[in-house]
């Protein structure tokens, strides 16, 4: 009535009943990849590298960050590596930073290393940080205060 099958041996459904296979568990190198026409609207965040070919709007935090020429990213980036190629509108904070010259940046940009190619669009203020600053408090748009050349006077 039960008949018992050998470990190892295939069942009638074509799976072994020996010792179960251990899922993959060592890093993967693949990159995360938003397709071109895809739209996510949320938050991204990756231990790995990701590579956006269609648009976020959100915040991506990731460890490396490619922004294929043809793609939107509406939000803060805070990578690692960011490779700029499309369109970025927010800050960028990360070690290092390339613009190409498809690149097509509105916001802050605040990095290590800067490369920017001719020809690419940086609308906004470039702050070099400390290599142990790891997050940055948004760049002030508030103008400093112009002391009243009477109130020197005395």
């Amino acid at each position: 009535m039960f008949n018992r099958q050998d470990e190892g041996s295939q069942t009638g459904l074509g799976t072994s009943t020996g010792t179960a296979q251990q899922p993959n568990t060592t890093n993967n190198t693949e990159p995360s990849v938003i397709s071109a026409g895809l739209t996510i609207v949320g938050n991204l965040q990756s231990n790995s590298d990701v590579v956006i070919a269609g648009t976020v709007e959100g915040d991506i935090t990731s460890r490396s960050l490619t922004v294929s020429e043809g793609a939107k990213v509406k939000g803060t980036i805070e990578c690692s590596t960011a490779q700029l190629q499309g369109d970025v509108d927010g800050q960028v904070n990360a070690s290092s930073v390339s613009v190409t010259r498809t690149g097509n940046i509105n916001g802050d940009i605040v990095y290590e290393v800067l490369s920017i190619d001719e020809g690419a669009v940086v609308e906004g203020q470039l702050r070099r940080r400390d290599k142990q600053v790891s997050k940055v408090t948004p760049i002030s748009n508030e103008k400093p205060n112009k002391e009243n050349p009477e109130a020197r006077a005395g």
